[in-house]
């Protein structure tokens, strides 16, 4: 089946495309392209056939190659490689991380002492005349390393993997869905064979789009965001108390596309 880009018209060559499966992952077709009777230019080619393939998913841009070279006059071959290398983490911390809570997810029960009422507090933690004091408690999280070699690497490249760095993934990456890695940055440098090797460091939480809050709905928050409880007091009886009214999920770090630092 052929198509069209720019001055071209392509159709697949024989024996393409082909595959290779690994830690590096392949795919390969070769195309054979012509201007309709004119003369061709590899150059011209290879980036109608480049514009052609990203347009139609421009996700595959930071995998993706493509080089052509004369057949005669006529007719030009060119080839895309879409090259990627599986997010296989290096190293890795599954110990989880600590944060701070001032609600419960449920209470699983209220004793009083003789003669007095124990109120209730609907999960709210460490509740005094004073506030919310709240508890420290260790929640899911996933840190990894990842590790790439290249043959060149491009300051503007570079400067993407700043611009990623304290950003989430907008969307679907790898295997986690939008909102649940964050990229901590990355590190590097040339090898003695003038590569350049960089590590790249992710955190991970995941998704809890169920979260349940004393009498408040349904919360969707997304792993990075943060979430905090509103209190008030309510008079219950003769007591003032401290429930919870309100609770805010925040987003706190920016998204990004993680597809622009080429590792998936």
């Amino acid at each position: 089946m052929g198509f069209s880009s720019g001055a071209y018209n392509f159709a697949v060559a024989a024996l393409s495309p082909k595959a290779t499966r690994g830690t590096q992952s392949s795919d390969v077709t070769s195309y054979v392209a012509d201007t309709g009777g004119g003369a061709v230019v590899p150059a011209a080619a290879a980036e109608a056939l480049y514009s052609h393939l990203v347009t139609g998913d421009p996700n595959i841009e930071p995998y993706l190659r493509v080089d052509a070279e004369h057949i005669n006059q006529k007719y030009v071959l060119a080839t895309a490689s879409i090259n990627r290398t599986k997010l296989d983490p290096v190293s890795f911390n599954t110990t989880g991380a600590t944060t701070h809570v001032n609600q419960s997810l449920f209470t699983r029960g209220i004793f009083a002492a003789p003669g007095k009422i124990a109120p209730n507090y609907r999960g709210a933690i460490g509740v005094s005349d004073s506030g919310v004091s709240g508890v420290d408690v260790t929640v899911p999280a996933f840190e990894f390393s990842v590790r790439k070699k290249f043959e060149f690497v491009s300051t503007s490249y570079l400067l993407a993997c700043v611009a990623m760095t304290g950003r989430t993934n907008g969307g679907a990456w790898s295997i986690f869905s939008p909102g649940e890695a964050l990229f901590l940055g990355a590190e590097g440098g040339e090898d003695e064979q003038n590569w350049v090797d960089i590590t790249y460091h992710f955190a991970a939480r995941p998704n809890q789009p169920t979260l349940s809050i004393g009498n408040i709905g349904v919360i969707d928050k997304r792993g990075w965001d943060y979430l905090w409880v509103k209190h008030d007091e309510e008079v219950i009886g003769d007591r003032v108390l401290q429930t919870p009214a309100a609770a805010y999920v925040e987003q706190v770090y920016p998204e990004g596309n993680f597809h622009a630092l080429g590792i998936s």
